[in-house]
């Protein structure tokens, strides 16, 4: 895998407010698993451990709850492709391996950052952008905004 850090960069942005704060906060999840590897886990918690891995079920659950509310609002044709990406990863996330990663952390994160990395790539960079190009005339008509 190659050097990614996790940085924000406006060429990411879907211009949908609400979808790029959420993810933002994806971004700093990264970040946290990316320092946690930049000291090879050293000293790191079994509490700490847990802590990205439950943050990172919890918020990859609701930013996909939203961001699909927001794309059912939308009328968005190909809200199953979504859908399917989005079950995807949800599934990965919810079968990290939590007794694997207290006993390797330092592989079993970059197995996590590596399929973080993997969905931003493929998915938020791609089918997140089509899907916010589609539905942003429908948003700015309707005054949407996601719960």
């Amino acid at each position: 895998m190659f050097d990614f850090k996790f940085n924000w960069d406006p060429q990411i942005e879907t211009g949908i407010t609400e979808v790029d704060d959420q993810h933002k906060v994806l971004f700093r999840i990264g970040r946290d698993i990316e320092q946690l590897l930049q000291f090879r886990c050293i000293g790191v918690t079994e509490k700490q451990l847990l802590d990205i891995v439950c943050e990172l079920r919890d918020y990859t659950a609701y930013h996909y709850y939203e961001e699909e509310a927001l794309m059912e609002q939308a009328g968005y044709s190909k809200i199953e492709e979504q859908r399917a990406a989005h079950r995807k990863f949800a599934q990965y996330v919810e079968n990290i391996d939590c007794p694997a990663m207290r006993d390797n952390p330092e592989r079993e994160l970059k197995k996590v950052r590596d399929a973080l990395q993997d969905m931003i790539f493929n998915h938020m960079m791609v089918d997140d952008q089509e899907m916010a190009k589609a539905i942003k005339p429908f948003l700015e008509n309707q005054k949407v905004v996601m719960t």
